[in-house]
């Protein structure tokens, strides 16, 4: 079984910084905004039909006030 590490996750919201631990065994880039939208049960927007933007967690974090979210890796 690979060995869980532990990441640190901060994020902005409503102009303060707030950070949680999250563990992992692997963590790939932008996985912080994945972590951050299912930790606070964002939800996905209805998109018009034919809108070319795509949703993704970043933008939905973001569209819900979540913004600079980042890890470290902590021992």
């Amino acid at each position: 079984m690979p060995d869980t590490r532990n990441f640190e996750i901060s994020y902005t919201k409503g102009g303060e910084r707030k950070t949680f631990v999250h563990q992992a065994d692997h963590f790939y880039e932008n996985d912080e905004w994945q972590i951050v939208a299912q930790r606070f049960s964002i939800p996905m927007k209805d998109k018009a039909w034919g809108d070319p933007t795509r949703q993704t967690f970043k933008t939905m974090c973001i569209d819900s006030g979540y913004t600079d979210v980042s890890y470290t890796e902590i021992p």
